[in-house]
């Protein structure tokens, strides 16, 4: 027999991986349509990033549902529980479903107006509109695929949920590129990224639904889906919506941040967005820890072990802590190197090179804030998440880079400088929120 503590983390690491996995190949097909993108030209680029932020933006808020629903299953399942595990997953895709159609005909109707308000140049803002249009009509599938792979992790399945999001998007590429350039009939360009978006946002969904309807836990069907229960969506609103409003706090938090630097200059902000794209690299373990404390401590809590609930956080916290702690080494040691792969202009290579260095500090406290987050929501208790997310975002983030950039001039390295802070901060609260022990008298969910 194992020792406990090799069988724990062997746990982590089992949902956990498959979740770095689908971050690696997602962030893969973005640097890859980035590069197609740009080939099209300045105004096609700038279209398309504009684009898939703004929908991505506004869909993840939506896709928050799916944080309360795998909770509770999570929950659920450790209680041993599975008519609720089955009518909150027939009840989540619903609402993601619904949704993602109001987000739909939303986004349609305001896709316009939404990049004039930004001050898009004209050309750009009229490709822009068109993209967003394409892609706002398959949110629904989106959120679904969304959604229901948050349940297939709630239940512990994180390999299929990996394997769905990442031959879906692939797929979704190889459509994109045979369309952009031509390879079967004329070639679309920027419409042909689009449309190559949708797909995977339709096939994404089709095979998600198609995976609960296989799975004999599950067996989701029609009727599940469109039988509405009030209860049972009341439940998942309950978790769903501060997770919602987290989600809200941060993405809204990263389209300001991104406004405010815009007035760096152009070799500043470019080498703000190379350093972003290095570091992302490090948020994928991070997230993958989360997602895995998550489940771990839904299912403890609901086989009423809150003692080892708490175990498998610490644990992990300290698998987290050391694997980003030696990533940040790497960006410290090697932040030029890394920089380098993206751009060879010394100027940007400078500044995005003490960008990166500082991104080293935030490393540890990002593992940190990552696995209290994620102990938290597993628990049921996505108030204080959403609290501190906006603390450490709107009243913290934003007004000293507000401060520093825009009023008194600085260079691009304050706002690395405050958004480190800002990471350090919130993994001080969530600490002792989490050491407190509220979240382990939390019973219904």
């Amino acid at each position: 027999m194992l020792p406990v503590k090799t069988y724990m983390r062997r746990q982590i690491i089992r949902l956990a991986w498959p979740v770095i996995l689908e971050m690696s190949a997602v962030m893969l097909v973005s640097i890859v349509v980035t590069a197609m993108v740009g080939r099209f030209g300045a105004v096609s680029l700038a279209s398309v990033g504009l684009a898939t932020i703004v929908q991505f933006s506004s869909a993840m808020v939506f896709a928050a549902a799916g944080t309360g629903s795998a909770a509770i299953i999570a929950r659920e399942v450790g209680a041993g529980n599975w008519d609720a595990v089955r009518a909150v997953a027939g009840q989540a895709v619903l609402l993601a479903a619904l949704f993602g159609a109001a987000l739909a005909l939303a986004g349609v109707v305001l896709a316009g107006p939404i990049f004039t308000v930004i001050g898009a140049a004209p050309e750009v803002a009229a490709l822009a509109t068109d993209l967003l249009r394409i892609m706002f009509v398959f949110t629904p599938f989106y959120l679904v695929l969304a959604v229901g792979n948050a349940v297939l992790r709630g239940m512990g399945d994180t390999r299929r949920a990996f394997v769905i999001s990442t031959a879906s998007n692939f797929l979704g590429l190889a459509v994109s590129a045979a369309l952009a350039f031509g390879w079967v009939g004329p070639a679309l360009g920027a419409y042909g990224v689009a449309w190559g978006n949708s797909l995977f946002q339709v096939l994404g969904g089709l095979a998600v639904i198609a995976a609960l309807a296989a799975d004999p836990r599950i067996s989701l069907r029609v009727k599940t889906v469109l039988r509405y229960d009030r209860a049972v969506v009341a439940r998942i609103l309950a978790i769903s919506l501060p997770a919602a409003g987290e989600q809200l706090a941060m993405q809204g938090g990263r389209i300001a941040f991104t406004f405010m630097l815009a007035g760096v200059g152009t070799v500043q902000f470019a080498a703000h967005q190379i350093a972003v794209q290095a570091e992302s690299i490090s948020f994928m373990p991070g997230f993958g820890f989360s997602v895995a404390i998550m489940t771990l401590t839904g299912i403890n809590l609901g086989r009423g072990l809150p003692h080892r609930a708490r175990q498998y956080v610490w644990l992990t916290c300290k698998m987290a802590f050391v694997g980003m702690a030696a990533m940040g080494v790497i960006f410290l040691v090697f932040a030029r190197p890394l920089t380098a792969l993206f751009i060879d202009d010394p100027a940007v290579l400078h500044w995005s090179t003490l960008c990166v260095m500082i991104a080293a500090l935030e490393q540890p406290t990002i593992a940190i804030t990552y696995v209290f987050a994620g102990a938290l929501r597993g628990a049921g208790d996505t108030k204080w998440p959403m609290y501190i997310t906006t603390l450490g975002v709107w009243v913290a983030r934003i007004p000293l880079v507000y401060l520093l950039i825009v009023v008194l001039r600085f260079d691009i390295t304050a706002a690395w400088l405050v958004t480190a802070a800002d990471f350090l901060l919130r993994s001080l609260v969530l600490w002792r929120r989490f050491t407190g022990g509220s979240w382990e008298k939390i019973k219904n969910i």
